[in-house]
C-alpha cells in the first residue's frame, strides 16, 4: 500500500523546478536510492539503521513513517497527506501536485540535517 511504481511516476513533471540538481534530489527520492540509504550498496558496509526505530534506513521510513520526525512532517509536509485517512503515504508526498505548493520536501530534508547526505 502506497508504494510509488514505474506506471505511477511516468507522468510526473516538475516544470516549477528550475534546478537541475532539485529534479536530481526529487528522481532520487521517488525511486528510494539515495546516497544516505544506499551508499552501504557501494562501500560495502553495513545496512544503515534508523537509530531511533532500529529499522533498515529508507526514504520511505523517513519522510512518512519515522516518529522521531513526526514534527518535522507535520510542520513541512501536512498538506501531503491523503485526503480520507490524514495518514502521510509516500506518493502524496511526493507528487507533483504536493510539491508545486511550495519546497515543503526539501524544508523537511533540510532542518532534519539530511539534505547534504541525499
Amino acid at each position: 500500500m502506497g508504494e510509488i511504481t514505474t506506471s505511477s511516476i511516468l507522468h510526473w513533471t516538475y516544470t516549477y523546478v528550475r534546478d537541475r540538481s532539485a529534479h536530481t534530489l526529487l528522481a532520487r527520492l521517488r525511486i528510494g536510492h539515495t546516497y544516505l540509504t544506499q551508499r552501504y550498496l557501494l562501500t560495502r558496509d553495513p545496512q544503515p539503521y534508523c537509530d531511533d526505530c532500529l529499522v533498515p534506513l529508507t526514504v520511505r521510513h523517513l519522510l512518512v513513517e519515522c516518529p522521531s520526525l513526526i514534527d518535522l512532517r507535520h510542520r513541512y509536509l501536512y498538506r501531503c497527506r491523503d485526503g480520507n485517512s490524514g495518514v502521510y503515504l509516500l506518493p502524496e508526498v511526493l507528487e507533483p501536485a504536493c510539491l508545486a505548493l511550495g519546497y515543503d520536501v526539501f524544508d523537511f530534508w533540510g532542518e532534519a540535517g539530511l539534505l547534504p547526505y541525499l
